[in-house]
């Protein structure tokens, strides 16, 4: 990899992490005008209902598919040769992948949710003084286990559906993106 292609790289990433992170923004912000609730409210119940594991994985595998998004649109314009076919056939399959990947993510810590729920049930007898207790912890459990696949599941469809629409877009297009260059195989 020459410095060239390196520096774009570096380039895409930025876009693709302001995309990212632009996107959590307007997302806070409606969140919080439509519910009333301070942008530190939703931000600890994101943490305390989700987790920091579930967060951390699924906002990587975003990255990466915005990435692969944007590598794919920087082709726009290019006439289709086996070189530039290959290449947007690489991002693409990069980008379904990482959208893959946040469906079992979701998948894995509904899972995970559930079992820590059931497994809590098993930690203790179930007395009239310990049942409060116990079933306020199930709930948490169980709360972490249904909203992973709420939250993961459409946001995986989203960015699935956003990458073949730009994908099919910079197919049949004849006009070069602003800001793209040439594209080598290999790259």
């Amino acid at each position: 990899m020459n410095w060239t292609s390196f520096s774009d790289n570096i380039g895409i990433g930025g876009r693709a992490l302001s995309v990212m992170l632009g996107s959590v923004v307007i997302l806070m912000a409606g969140l919080s005008l439509s519910n009333d609730l301070a942008a530190t409210d939703i931000f600890t119940w994101s943490i305390d209902v989700l987790g920091f594991g579930f967060i951390t994985l699924t906002m990587l595998l975003v990255f990466v598919s915005v990435f692969s998004s944007l590598k794919i649109f920087e082709t726009k314009g290019q006439v289709a040769t086996d070189n530039i076919d290959a290449y947007r056939r690489k991002w693409m399959l990069s980008g379904l992948q990482a959208c893959n990947g946040i469906a079992t993510i979701a998948l894995t810590f509904t899972l995970l949710g559930i079992s820590l729920g059931i497994g809590s049930l098993s930690n203790g007898g179930l007395t009239p003084d310990t049942v409060n207790d116990i079933i306020a912890d199930l709930t948490n459990h169980f709360s972490m286990a249904f909203m992973t696949s709420v939250i993961g599941l459409p946001l995986s469809a989203v960015l699935r559906t956003m990458l073949i629409l730009i994908n099919t877009t910079t197919m049949n297009s004849d006009k070069p993106a602003p800001h793209s260059q040439h594209i080598i195989a290999g790259e």
